[in-house]
């Protein structure tokens, strides 16, 4: 007869851990071997205390929760990894890609959570609805991404570090959430794409230089009143495209035409600005010629006039 399910928590919250504990202990069929308080911890104790399912939370310090599934995977291969984080967010990609099974949130019932420990443990995927519509959207997304000549957008929040200094970290998360569900929803509305998320930057891509810089000013326009100001910077450009990632001078310069912005600000090279033309509802500034980091010679940028 098989032994009960070896179950080894991590997460950095000691009463997180023991309700897990407390809870996992009491179902059949089911044991808990060990805990971890950081992925560092996790990777260790899974090659020691040989789990036979890890319940992940992905925001841990030092090593973080897609690091240490990785790290998991490689000191215990036949080991499964359930990710239980407080939401859902961009990491859901990046973690299955270091290895995890399953994803829900921590607010699923405890029958919840035990039924997912015991179908992961089976060899099943296991998704909570909103990690269900992240993969399906990120598909999506990824079949459609512009190709050739693409307008590029890089978003950046100014002084991320010292809003959640400011904040606390429990509200500064709310606000970043906000900001990114806003973000998204817009990006959405005029047809662009979600490249990539790191950290609080996006970076954005449109097949024309209209709709990108029409995007980026209702954005700006949405957030107009929000605590949290954003810096643009946007280039247009052949793009080279590998899986599903891009790479090339055009990214480059956008991310560089970015780091010029300041908070609530939407710089434009030349190239940009003389594609969108004239537009009733958007107004361009010469902010004149500036040395961009890496590149050679001196590039005219262009700032878009949103409030208009």
């Amino acid at each position: 007869m098989a032994g009960p399910i070896r179950v080894l928590i991590a997460d950095d919250h000691e009463i997180v851990r023991q309700g897990l504990r407390l809870f996992l202990d009491l179902q059949d069929g089911l044991t808990v071997v060990g805990e971890a308080s950081d992925g560092a911890e996790a990777a260790v104790l899974a090659e020691t205390d040989e789990p036979d399912v890890v319940v992940m939370d992905l925001s841990m310090p030092n090593v973080d929760g897609i690091e240490a599934t990785r790290l998991v995977r490689e000191a215990r291969p036949s080991a499964k990894v359930l990710v239980l984080s407080s939401f859902v967010d961009e990491r859901v990609i990046p973690a299955l890609r270091a290895g995890a099974d399953g994803y829900l949130t921590k607010d699923a019932g405890a029958e919840q959570l035990a039924q997912a420990v015991r179908a992961v443990h089976r060899g099943e995927a296991v998704f909570c609805p909103e990690a269900t519509r992240r993969i399906a959207r990120e598909i999506v997304h990824s079949s459609t991404r512009p190709t050739g000549t693409v307008t590029v957008v890089f978003t950046d929040i100014e002084g991320s570090t010292e809003v959640l200094e400011r904040l606390g970290e429990e509200r500064a998360r709310l606000l970043f959430r906000d900001h990114d569900a806003l973000v998204r929803n817009l990006v959405e509305q005029h047809a662009g794409t979600e490249v990539e998320k790191e950290g609080d930057s996006f970076m954005l891509a449109f097949s024309g230089a209209r709709p990108a810089v029409q995007c980026a000013s209702a954005i700006q326009r949405a957030l107009a009143e929000h605590p949290i100001r954003v810096r643009m910077g946007i280039n247009t450009g052949d793009v080279v495209a590998e899986d599903d990632r891009y790479f090339g001078r055009t990214i480059y310069l956008a991310a560089r035409v970015a780091a010029e912005a300041d908070g609530r600000q939407i710089l434009v090279s030349d190239v940009t600005r003389a594609l969108v033309g004239d537009l009733p509802e958007i107004t361009f500034a010469d902010r004149g010629e500036h040395e961009l980091k890496g590149l050679v010679g001196l590039h005219r940028l262009w700032e878009v006039g949103w409030q208009t």
